[in-house]
């Protein structure tokens, strides 16, 4: 009789690592294993009855990125890591790993990546990317936001920009949020919400030569791994990753589950910056604008998603029809990123 071990996952408490999982049926021990890459994760860590369910424990490996596998007792291993990772300069740096596709599949962990800018990165921060191998960063932004705000060198990973910018979010994009108060020009960015859901209508059709770029990168070797990254890592680098994690065949739930993972791991950040800008607004609805301005809303990409289907009857057809990516290159990316466990 086989079990099957289910959401398994791993957090960070500090120092302390909180490891959880769920199985279909309390039966036999669960082995649990440790590395630095996924395919060298061999170092016991523990062995315990698949029933406790959890376990914590001291980081294994601290300053470096550690994979952890469990094996039941009487089923197949499972793979996790962090989501996001502990660095100290940015907040919505995660692996994209772990989610599983519609077939039984996973995405593997530490090959792709997304993140918000990336200028505020420390020297231990580019270290533990070096030593995660990274190979190459895809940047979304415009010219002018990544000479205002330049990405640091990793070493031995490349960088290519892929610049992406909607027409009318331009006057939002060259002004900060606190020159638009001085200003009295919030009111400009529309109704709450209003612009980035029609920024994410744009990017399907206006930007999918762009979005084209990112697959033949991801399927140039030595490309991987990957991180593609904007200025706060949810609008163009969400709309990005959704269509990665589309063409790998994972369900459009577990896709906006990941987009809005976002907001949890800015949530005190961006309450601190409203908190300090409420009193600066002349308005009340100016702090509902800013405030979707600063969230990944799941109209936002839902918006992108019914747009395609409007204009292309399904995603399948997008995929191919507006990004070029044929059925022999999605079973070639599936191939590359996709694994049992």
């Amino acid at each position: 009789m086989k079990i099957q071990l289910s959401k398994v996952e791993v957090q960070r408490i500090g120092n302390r690592m909180h490891l959880q999982w769920r199985s279909d049926k309390a039966l036999g021990k669960v082995s649990i294993f440790t590395g630095l890459s996924p395919l060298e994760a061999h170092d016991p860590l523990a062995e315990t009855d698949v029933s406790i369910s959890s376990l914590s424990f001291d980081d294994p490996n601290p300053g470096r990125r550690t994979y952890f596998i469990l094996k039941p007792e009487y089923g197949g291993a499972r793979i996790t890591a962090e989501r996001r990772l502990p660095l100290q300069g940015s907040l919505n740096f995660r692996d994209m790993g772990g989610y599983e596709t519609s077939d039984g599949r996973y995405l593997q962990w530490g090959m792709l990546y997304r993140s918000e800018e990336l200028i505020g990165l420390t020297e231990a921060d580019r270290l533990y990317l070096h030593n995660c191998g990274l190979k190459l960063i895809c940047d979304y932004r415009a010219e002018y936001e990544a000479e205002l705000k330049p990405n640091p060198v990793i070493e031995n990973a490349r960088q290519v920009g892929i610049p992406i910018e909607v027409e009318s979010s331009r006057h939002r994009s060259r002004m900060n949020y606190m020159d638009m108060i001085a200003n009295d020009m919030l009111h400009l960015l529309g109704p709450s919400g209003e612009m980035l859901t029609f920024a994410n209508e744009r990017y399907v059709s206006d930007f999918a030569k762009s979005y084209a770029i990112l697959f033949d990168l991801l399927l140039t070797p030595g490309n991987l791994p990957m991180v593609q990254h904007c200025a706060a890592g949810k609008d163009r680098t969400g709309f990005g990753s959704a269509l990665v994690l589309l063409a790998l065949g994972v369900p459009e739930q577990t896709i906006m589950a990941d987009y809005l993972l976002t907001n949890a791991f800015r949530e005190e950040a961006d309450q601190q910056i409203l908190a300090s800008i409420k009193p600066k607004l002349k308005r009340e609805e100016d702090g509902e604008v800013l405030l979707a301005m600063m969230q990944a809303r799941a109209e936002y990409l839902q918006a992108a998603f019914d747009e395609i289907n409007v204009r292309y009857g399904n995603m399948d057809r997008y995929l191919e029809e507006a990004l070029g990516l044929t059925i022999s290159k999605r079973k070639q990316l599936q191939d590359m990123l996709l694994t049992d466990m």
